[in-house]
């Protein structure tokens, strides 16, 4: 659809401003809107690499919020959700009469533009089972439109706009805005306590994925995590067609003779289709699911297992997810967004699979408030796979700092005797006791969502420069 026949709530748009254009979802919209022939402008608070590729794109971004920023020919402004009522740019498209909607609603348009959109959702793996779906369309020559929460060589980025039947897209649960989103296709990796800032509740998050699923119509198709119990209780109630998928148990699509320590090797068992080694370069169980998950839909798509296999080999992963940034001196460092104690336990335990002959150094940094203390307990159990863990400030988001809410909230049940070393240390301290405490075979891990991704390439630089300072900045904990 070009830019001068797309209509929003009965308007002619051509003009979008992105209100916190920086975020990965935002920045995706944004992308696949300026591909359309939009004028795209945004704004955002600090700048980064996707804003930088956005300008370079031809958008016009803003560092900062300021009414100014908005231009007076706005068609709609487009709205992150930690963009509050109280923003001058808000206030500002207001004062215009410029129609506001968020960023969930524009990805409902999109989706619906396509005859097969293929969303997906869950609390861990959507990142990296979006992006092994919309890689092994597009190696299959579908082109499909794709967006993803992550970045992928293949896109250069982390969207695409494609050739305009088929769309790909992470779907995020956080807002609750997704249970109005209607692909024909809807993948649900798994739901595990996470948001509950927003949603108040287990239940209430719970009921939130059950109407996303129940909005799936009877000729789309449900593709869920066979291993999980509360969507095991969901496939009674969904008009569409269920495929599950999982390892241990009898599923519709599920792997044998498996694989998964420096890389994911298994057989492919799925009523169908013919039975064919797979491999790829991803690492861990976890990972495994999410290609379990790519494979069902790929396969009721109508691809082949041969076609599915041979394309998942090429694919290299997501950035950020086990991203292995560099060596020094014999010690990987490695990148992962895990944030969660599911997913920080996942990514330590196959951590520990792949590097068998040094030790885990894993520096984490808490994403949000609201998650440190919902989840302390969970927390205080996912690190112990781990030789050394090395923890700092709460990262926090949106969200107002809360005094009552410190890293000794994570700390305080934690079986510390089963560590090497637990110690805090601010983040700038960080590579220079990474640069005095690895040895050559480590592994030193780098987990979490917020900024502390910046220390990786210091770390790397520390410890190439060898200097000879010992940091007293610690505290043990």
């Amino acid at each position: 659809m070009s830019a001068d026949r797309l209509e929003i709530y009965g308007k002619r748009v051509k003009n979008i401003h992105f209100i916190g254009i920086g975020g990965i979802g935002m920045s995706a919209l944004a992308k696949i809107y300026l591909s359309k022939g939009h004028i795209i402008t945004g704004s955002d608070l600090r700048l980064n690499d996707l804003t930088d590729e956005l300008k370079r794109l031809g958008s016009v971004i803003f560092e900062g919020h300021d009414a100014l920023n908005v231009p007076p020919d706005t068609d709609i402004a487009v709205r992150s959700s930690c963009i509050g009522n109280d923003n001058p740019e808000i206030l500002q498209a207001k004062k215009l009469g410029v129609k506001i909607i968020s960023r969930g609603e524009l990805l409902r348009m999109i989706i619906l533009e396509h005859d097969l959109s293929v969303g997906i959702t869950g609390t861990h793996g959507k990142t990296t089972t979006t992006s092994i779906i919309s890689h092994i369309l597009h190696i299959c020559g579908k082109t499909p439109t794709v967006i993803i929460g992550g970045e992928v060589e293949l896109f250069n980025g982390n969207a695409k706009l494609g050739g305009g039947w088929i769309a790909v897209a992470e779907i995020d649960e956080s807002d609750g805005y997704f249970r109005n989103i209607r692909p024909k296709c809807a993948v649900v990796t798994n739901i595990e306590r996470e948001h509950i800032e927003h949603y108040g509740s287990m239940e209430n998050l719970t009921e939130a994925y059950k109407e996303f699923a129940r909005g799936i119509s009877k000729d789309g198709f449900f593709v869920f995590n066979g291993e999980d119990p509360i969507l095991r209780s969901f496939r009674e109630e969904l008009r569409a067609r269920t495929i599950s998928f999982g390892l241990d148990g009898e599923f519709d699509v599920s792997a044998k003779h498996v694989k998964f320590d420096k890389f994911i090797e298994f057989e492919l068992n799925a009523k169908g289709a013919r039975s064919r080694r797979f491999t790829s370069s991803l690492i861990g169980r976890y990972n495994l699911m999410n290609i379990l998950a790519a494979v069902s839909v790929c396969l009721e798509i109508g691809l082949s297992s041969a076609e599915i296999a041979s394309a998942l080999d090429s694919f290299s992963g997501v950035k950020r997810r086990f991203d292995i940034i560099g060596t020094a001196k014999g010690v990987k460092v490695v990148e992962d967004y895990a944030h969660h104690p599911t997913e920080l336990n996942s990514v330590i335990t196959a951590a520990r699979r792949y590097n068998t002959s040094g030790r885990i150094i894993s520096v984490f940094q808490p994403h949000r408030y609201s998650r440190t203390k919902d989840l302390k307990r969970e927390f205080s159990n996912c690190f112990y796979s781990s030789d050394i863990l090395v923890l700092t400030d709460i990262y926090s988001a949106d969200e107002s700092a809360a005094e009552e809410i410190k890293i000794e909230n994570i700390c305080r049940d934690m079986d510390k005797t089963r560590f090497e070393k637990v110690v805090f240390l601010r983040k700038k301290d960080i590579p220079e006791f990474i640069r005095e405490t690895a040895k050559q075979d480590d592994m030193v891990l780098v987990l979490g969502a917020g900024d502390i991704r910046e220390v990786s390439g210091k770390i790397i630089d520390r410890i190439r420069r060898g200097t000879l300072h010992v940091p007293s900045c610690g505290r043990l904990i």
